[in-house]
């Protein structure tokens, strides 16, 4: 009796494990297909929610990161691709776009249709370098190592130097269309000189904001009709000055984190870059819009600077070696304005 127990209970084992192992895969499975449905419906209301606050302001169009190489260009070899290194600057007109590539010590230039690539000019490339295109497709570039402005064609001929004694460390540059006139914020002097189309300083503006104190962080400037827009990096504000200097408004004071870029497009709107979480600002007169500008992970992006032409946006990537070009939406209302 006692030996047909014992062997009962020996085969009755395989059984009990078996069934076991049955019960552990089944609750397995159902922890996996329910971890998957939570992922799901979380990446799912992610999406949505990154789409509804893209859609309503900026929606990506493409990046450029390589190109084929252009006949005649400067580079290695012809029909091979370029990559772009380290853009610090980034210019736009037409169907051309202008990058200051710290990484290949060159102002590069790349055909929107062709997909082609071609170094437009040689020059020391930092941090602070900065470009910007005017009607007719000539360029400004900033030289801080050297203290001076370059003025280019478009052909990439250099036509002009612009250097004067006030000249110390140019920050950046924006066009006068109203009045003729070249302004270059100046860092060490925390200024602008006003130049004339033929590189004749003739004025010195002191912007200063609602405090009456200079703008010490002096980071990006842009004109828009009557008005200069100055990005303050220091005290985290925007200044609004008439065009003779005068302090009109201070916005976001405290407001901005790590601004890098500014731009004012039609609808009056003024767009920051803030390099802090990569992330694009909209203020206007009567709500303030923070989105998101990253494709990707924030980790493996870093703003470095930002052009509007028309109504897209263009975003340099310093960290992932590319240029983010975004289509910028008006407000139904702003847009029946225009």
């Amino acid at each position: 009796m006692q030996h047909n127990c014992f062997i009962n209970g020996l085969l009755s084992r395989p059984v009990q494990a078996q069934t076991d192992g049955y019960r552990c895969r089944f609750i397995f499975i159902l922890a996996l297909v329910s971890i998957l449905t939570a992922c799901a419906d979380m990446s799912d209301s992610t999406l949505a929610a990154r789409t509804d606050s893209a859609n309503n302001l900026l929606s990506s169009w493409r990046s450029i990161e390589s190109g084929v190489q252009e006949s005649g260009s400067a580079t290695s070899a012809v029909g091979e691709y370029v990559q772009l290194g380290r853009p610090v600057s980034v210019a736009a007109w037409a169907d051309y776009v202008y990058i200051a590539d710290a990484g290949r010590q060159a102002i590069l230039r790349y055909d929107l249709r062709r997909e082609v690539f071609s170094v437009f000019y040689r020059l020391q490339v930092t941090t602070a370098t900065r470009i910007i295109v005017t009607a007719g497709e000539y360029l400004y570039v900033t030289d801080p190592a050297k203290s001076r402005i370059l003025y280019l064609d478009r052909n990439g001929r250099l036509i002009r130097e612009i250097k004067d004694f006030n000249l110390k460390q140019p920050l950046a540059i924006a066009e006068d269309f109203s009045r003729g006139r070249i302004l270059v914020a100046d860092g060490f002097y925390n200024q602008v000189l006003a130049f004339n189309k033929l590189g004749r300083l003739i004025r010195i503006l002191h912007p200063v904001d609602v405090t009456s104190a200079p703008i010490s962080g002096l980071t990006a400037m842009t004109v828009k009709g009557e008005k200069i827009y100055f990005l303050d990096r220091s005290q985290q504000q925007i200044v609004v000055t008439d065009l003779d200097g005068n302090h009109l408004r201070t916005i976001a004071r405290n407001g901005l984190k790590q601004p890098v870029a500014m731009k004012v497009d039609d609808a009056g709107r003024i767009i920051v870059a803030d390099a802090f979480d990569n992330s694009i600002l909209f203020f206007s007169e009567n709500r303030e819009h923070k989105i998101s500008a990253l494709r990707t992970s924030v980790m493996t992006m870093q703003l470095a600077d930002m052009d509007l032409h028309e109504n897209w946006l263009y975003l340099a990537d310093v960290a992932a070696a590319r240029v983010e070009i975004m289509k910028l939406h008006y407000p139904e209302a702003e847009a029946a304005e225009k």
